[in-house]
This record gives C-alpha cells, structure tokens and sequence, in this order.
C-alpha cells in the first residue's frame, strides 16, 4: 500500500497531543460512495514486553475469505498511554502495511473518531493511506452511551460529554457483548457501521481483524518469538 509520510513517531506525550490536535482538521467524515471488493484488516499483539507482531490480512468483499497477509515484528518502547496508542503501535503496523497490496477499505481493531481527540488508530493511521478506515473497538475508551438491543444490528450512539455524535454501540451477535464502531477517514457514520456489519459473520468481531488476530497468534509460534 502507499504510504504517506506524515511526521516523526519519536515525539514526547505533549507534542503527540498536539500532533492529534493538528491531524483532526484533516479528517473527512462523509459519504463515499465506495463499493468495496478487497478489504483489510489490522492487528497488533506483544509475543513480549517490547515485541510488536502486526498483522494485516485481505480479504474479499463481501465474500470475506481470507486471500492473502503481511506481517511486521518491531521493537515498541513507548508505554501505553490512554489515548495515544497509535503513537505506541503506529510505526510496527506501517511497516505491515507496506507490504499490503492495494485494498478498498481498512478495518483497525480500536477506536476512530470515537477517540478524546476525535483521531484513534484507525484515523491516526487512516490519514497514512489512500483508502477508507474504519475502528471497531471491544471497549468503549470516550463518551457515553447505552447499550443497544439484543439483536444482530442493533445500535446505540456514542457521544462526546459536548453531545456530538462519534460513533456507535453496534451488537454483532445477539447477548453478546457489543462492539464500538467509529469512521477513521474518509467515509460516514452510516458506512462505518454498515460495512463493519457486512464484514461480520457469525462471530462478534469484523472478520478482516478476527483473521489477523488468528494470525499474530499462529505466526508467534512459527516466527519464535
């Protein structure tokens, strides 16, 4: 995938914030009228404490059958700190995503617009590429919202203490949990939770990240990490 070259990661927990502060004017949140055919899906996981393994599946669309993956093994040393995980996990999962063909959409397990600074990974990441992003997260990290009903695509907004609508509780799979659905880039509200509904099967989680999820775990045994 192409690869813009937006700032350095090497930056201290205050001009991160202001690094997040600046990007949020560059995101656009509206209609795309994309009909997507190839999809992605992003994941990290620490085979150890400063180990990142990223892992970036394709599938096709709406078939969602895995076709190919790229991976990445990096050294992460800064600490997790609410808020700024992209600046944690960005550099090791850009690397993985340049070895990643050309897609039509990219699914981040973590948080878009549903973010304190309106700018989580998938929109962090997001501004990086050419292609829409989307963040379906397993918790919710800012606003509020009520728990949607119980049935697959059920909804509940997710909104900013200031009321402004920045994502969506979206049940996946009847009495199971939700997921927490917000844009990166470059696409709606209404497609953000459509397209994490289509890409969902018959497990809780979109499957381009579920798949890359399977994945880290595999490759953890086979690379020896």
């Amino acid at each position: 995938m192409k690869i813009k070259d937006l700032h350095s990661w090497n930056v201290g927990r205050s001009e991160a914030i202001e690094i997040q502060r600046l990007l949020r004017e560059n995101i656009l949140i509206k209609e795309n009228p994309i009909r997507p055919s190839l999809v992605a899906g992003v994941d990290l996981s620490f085979p150890d404490k400063n180990i990142g393994l990223a892992v970036v599946t394709v599938l096709n669309f709406p078939e969602l059958e895995l076709m190919q993956y790229s991976y990445h093994v990096g050294i992460i040393e800064r600490p997790y700190i609410p808020g700024l995980l992209s600046f944690r996990e960005g550099p090791v999962i850009i690397e993985a995503l340049k070895n990643t063909p050309e897609v039509d959409l990219v699914f981040f397990d973590g948080h878009g617009t549903a973010h304190p600074r309106g700018l989580g990974i998938a929109s962090h990441i997001g501004l990086f590429l050419e292609v829409p992003t989307i963040g379906v997260a397993k918790k919710l990290l800012y606003g509020k919202c009520d728990l949607p009903g119980n049935s697959r695509g059920d909804i509940s907004p997710i909104l900013s203490p200031a009321g402004e609508l920045i994502g969506y509780s979206l049940r996946t799979k009847p009495k199971v949990k939700p997921v927490y659905v917000s844009p990166g880039n470059g696409l709606s509200m209404k497609q953000a939770l459509e397209f994490s509904l289509k890409a969902t099967g018959i497990y809780r989680l979109p499957e381009p990240t579920r798949q890359a999820h399977i994945l880290s775990q595999k490759l953890k045994g086979q690379l020896n990490l």
